[in-house]
């Protein structure tokens, strides 16, 4: 009600006016009223009602180059087709990345990088983030040993239980919660 109060105060002048309709057409033998149909609208201007350009110089200025100078400058701009692998060794990067040194053989269950050399742990949040789950993807071998000697290292930093879920066809560990860093922390003790 208190809107229907204000808007009727408010300043009606603002509000734009809807066209009136024409004066109605009477028809000479009924009484009915017959409004003029409705206006076809046209469109004055669009890309396809545009000029078709028939020669290739007409779109634009190029010119082909084959000086390597001017080439360098491009391919800082395109992808690299192959990703450079890192370097390897006890390297400390000013990011904290590390590479990986554990091999296959060195444990029963094994964790493999990314394609991009990064490990595989990622956080994933769902009922408006209030569900927090982290998930380490790319296992191989024993992946129930794997869990145990995790889930002991975290319930040890963490201080309390951790509640994890194994999808062992897929190579998949699930842990509630938010302690990406701690997993990270235990992969680098390791060296995957």
């Amino acid at each position: 009600m208190a809107a229907l109060r204000i808007l009727a105060r408010g300043n009606l002048a603002a509000i734009p006016e809807f066209p009136r309709p024409v004066q109605p057409l009477y028809r000479a033998a009924t009484s009915r009223v017959a409004f003029p149909g409705p206006q076809i609208q046209q469109r004055w201007g669009s890309y396809k009602s545009s000029s078709k350009y028939t020669t290739p110089e007409d779109y634009t200025d190029y010119e082909i180059t084959k000086d390597p100078t001017e080439w360098k400058y491009v391919e800082r701009v395109l992808r690299y087709k192959i990703i450079p692998k890192p370097a390897t060794g006890d390297i400390k990067f000013s990011s904290g990345y590390k590479p990986a040194s554990a091999l296959p053989t060195d444990y029963t269950y094994f964790v493999e990088r990314t394609k991009n050399y990064m490990q595989p742990v990622y956080l994933t949040r769902s009922l408006r983030g209030a569900k927090k789950v982290t998930e380490i993807t790319k296992i191989q071998g024993d992946i129930w040993a794997l869990e145990r000697d995790m889930k002991r290292f975290l319930e040890e930093r963490m201080r309390k239980k951790v509640a994890s879920q194994i999808h062992e066809f897929a190579g998949i560990i699930k842990f509630k919660g938010d302690c990406v860093s701690r997993v990270k922390e235990w992969m680098d003790m390791k060296g995957f």
